[in-house]
């Protein structure tokens, strides 16, 4: 697979996974009974934000760990 399409994945998944894990946090505090979404927005905003952050930074740590370039022992220069 090419670079641009490996970094069309990344970036797809990467949104997908964004997409579907704040739904699921929602959902789940939701139902929880943490927040309702009859008294506001607060509780929905709390969580998109925070979940962006922490969703954000995993992304850029994998983006950095799939896209080093580690020299090779042993090869010639």
């Amino acid at each position: 697979m090419t670079g641009n399409l490996q970094a069309i994945g990344f970036l797809f998944s990467w949104v997908l996974g964004w997409g579907i894990g704040g739904s699921l946090i929602d959902a789940g505090l939701i139902q929880a009974g943490v927040y309702s979404l009859e008294t506001g927005q607060l509780g929905t905003l709390t969580t998109f934000v925070l979940w962006t952050l922490l969703w954000g930074a995993a992304g850029a740590w994998l983006y950095r760990r799939f896209t080093t370039t580690t020299p090779e022992s042993g090869s010639p220069d």
